[in-house]
């Protein structure tokens, strides 16, 4: 083969030279990822004088010795060890948190949830997820310096069942909603409607699309072990959170998501589906929004 001039070489790769500096200077455009391609989620929130933080990571596979037996009842098994595990933390003034969600890869029926707070009103919860009902059980310090929670006392221990009038269908958790938000988006759909449970009741909640609107963004993105910034507006659809209380008792308390409540929404990018805000009151301050910091994906999983 004939050998090419170097002028001609020049010519030929001036125009991927040229891609390359557009790439650098508008940004390489950004992969699309279902939620099964999240490793890991960072949300902050601040109103200015109150600043607090979430991450949701996200497991899969794990083992199904991780959950619990069931003292009542018939407690729900996964299909082999399809289970995924969503590991959450929250950190607010003095007070932390961490939330640990086994779910059924094929149903995504949670299967097994616990709450562990440390602070002021310290307390580990656990959940385990019944076909008709819940096993709950709450741990608390038995003394102020008592900081190990194998060493705490348990405080009570109860079967919850699910009121007469639920529906039938897979029962979700709060944090599982994230994931539901963006898949609703990705499909296009408008309304999906959930069973979830909080710490002690069981709701409906609808998650309804509105139009889309621009939103300022600056979070870190890293996939394929890199790592980039990306700022600037993008259009994102506005997921609202709708939950009934189902049965006739009273709320207990507010539904929540990532310890916001009140009006929720998700905030969810038109083109990558990544959540970039969770929006809800928070400490009696009024509408807060927590903004998506930083997202890492699964390698070799965007697309």
């Amino acid at each position: 083969m004939a050998a090419v001039p170097a002028r001609h070489r020049s010519l030929h790769h001036r125009p991927r030279r040229l891609v390359a500096l557009l790439c650098l200077l508008l940004g390489a455009p950004l992969a699309s990822a279902d939620a099964r391609c999240w490793r890991e989620l960072q949300f902050v929130a601040s109103n200015g004088w109150i600043g607090a933080s979430s991450t949701i990571r996200y497991e899969a596979p794990v083992a199904s010795s991780e959950l619990a037996p069931a003292p009542q009842g018939e407690a729900l098994q996964p299909d082999a060890d399809r289970i995924g595990k969503i590991h959450a933390t929250f950190e607010a003034l003095s007070n932390t948190g961490e939330l640990d969600t086994w779910y059924e890869l094929q149903s995504s029926a949670v299967l097994q949830s616990r709450r562990l707070s440390q602070g002021q009103n310290s307390r580990l919860k656990t959940h385990r997820f019944l076909r008709t009902g819940v096993w709950r059980e709450r741990l608390e310090p038995g003394s102020p310096d008592a900081r190990d929670p194998a060493q705490w006392q348990a405080r009570s221990a109860a079967l919850i069942p699910y009121p007469q009038s639920a529906e039938s269908g897979a029962v979700l958790s709060p944090v599982m909603l994230v994931a539901r938000a963006a898949e609703l988006v990705r499909s296009n759909g408008k309304v999906r409607d959930q069973l979830v449970f909080t710490d002690k009741q069981l709701y409906h909640v609808r998650l309804a699309t509105a139009p889309p609107e621009n939103l300022e963004t600056d979070f870190r993105l890293i996939e394929n072990a890199k790592q980039r910034r990306v700022r600037g507006s993008r259009t994102a659809q506005r997921v609202s959170v709708v939950p009934r209380l189902l049965g006739s008792a009273p709320e207990e308390e507010a539904f929540s998501l990532l310890e916001l409540s009140g009006d929720l929404a998700i905030f969810v990018d038109k083109e990558t589906a990544l959540p970039l805000r969770v929006q809800g009151s928070w400490l009696r301050v009024g509408t807060v929004p927590a903004e998506l910091a930083r997202a890492e994906l699964r390698s070799g999983c965007g697309g």
